[in-house]
């Protein structure tokens, strides 16, 4: 009887196979997964700080606000999720440098630091920018309402 197939491994098991491999690399890997891990579950809770920001405009009286609270409530949502997003995506893209086997080690580690670097930087500045768009007048009624005030 002929051989099936072997079955193909799930895009998640390829990953986890990345980060858990039995050689030396594997403990920056995980250094590295533990950090962004960390990082992803840290802004999950804006995802849903967003969300009920969202049904806060869609559910309440706020259409006659202004063009303030408009902007002010688009860069903060914005501001929120990017933080959760990049730290996830930081946990898959590492795995996908390091699969091309075309390119060199040290390009392969530039792009390493590259992206831990980025991603860091791109986080701290969402996040301040999220800070930022929350102490605007305009959203005092959100900040007020969802008793966010020392939280941000």
């Amino acid at each position: 009887m002929a051989d099936k197939p072997a079955a193909k491994k799930s895009y998640i098991q390829e990953v986890a196979r990345f980060y858990f491999a039995p050689d030396i690399r594997s403990i920056g890997t995980l250094v590295y997964l533990g950090i962004f891990g960390y990082f992803t579950l840290y802004y999950v809770d804006n995802l849903f700080l967003a969300l009920r920001f969202l049904l806060y405009v869609i559910l309440g009286h706020t259409a006659l606000v202004g063009i303030a609270f408009l902007f002010a409530g688009m860069a903060f949502v914005v501001a929120l999720v990017i933080p959760f997003f990049v730290s996830l995506y930081s946990i898959f893209v590492l795995h996908r440098v390091w699969d091309k086997p075309n390119w060199a080690a040290y390009v392969k580690w530039l792009m390493t630091l590259l992206i831990a670097l980025g991603s860091v930087l791109v986080i701290v500045i969402s996040d301040s920018a999220a800070r930022l768009s929350v102490r605007q007048p305009a959203m005092q009624s959100f900040v007020e309402d969802a008793n966010i005030g020392n939280r941000i």
